[in-house]
């Protein structure tokens, strides 16, 4: 059987794993869970395998081109191992350097949906756009705001 290590370098080449992605396929590729465990431990200690740079780039890159929120982002990143902390400190830290821009992330996920402003889509629609907004993890009172140019929130009489 292989080197835990060497298995772990063979699956980093094909592409950044978070720790926890990585510690996987080496225990399910046969190696124990302490050979594991000191091949990512070594990695981790050279600096090929760090979970907040893998955050940041994530953010950076698919995040931002899918027009993905805060919540949604830092849950994608948790369900591939990264720590929520870690995924949120990313988050911020990427906002913070301009690498992203939620307000004009939003805009654009409201114009995919809606058009360019002013118009008039109709209750049911708005309704089912800010769902699906909030499900791309945009907050609940920035995608009001967002949606009001469009008719969102004007009672129908």
């Amino acid at each position: 059987m292989a080197d835990a290590h060497a298995d772990a370098v063979r699956f980093l080449a094909r592409r950044p794993l978070a720790r926890r992605e990585l510690w996987d396929r080496l225990v399910a590729r046969g190696h124990a869970p302490s050979e594991a465990d000191e091949a990512v431990l070594r990695l981790e200690a050279s600096g090929v395998v760090d979970d907040l740079a893998l955050a940041r780039h994530w953010i950076a890159t698919r995040a931002r081109a899918r027009g993905r929120g805060r919540d949604r982002t830092i849950a994608e990143l948790s369900a591939r191992g990264v720590d929520p902390g870690t995924a949120a400190r990313a988050w911020t830290e990427a906002l913070a350097e301009g690498e992203i821009d939620e307000a004009e992330g939003l805009t654009r996920a409201v114009r995919r949906r809606l058009g360019e402003p002013p118009g008039d889509a109709g209750s049911g629609r708005l309704a089912r756009v800010y769902n699906a907004l909030l499900s791309e993890g945009f907050e609940p009172d920035e995608t009001a705001s967002a949606l009001v140019p469009y008719g969102f929130g004007r009672t129908e009489g």
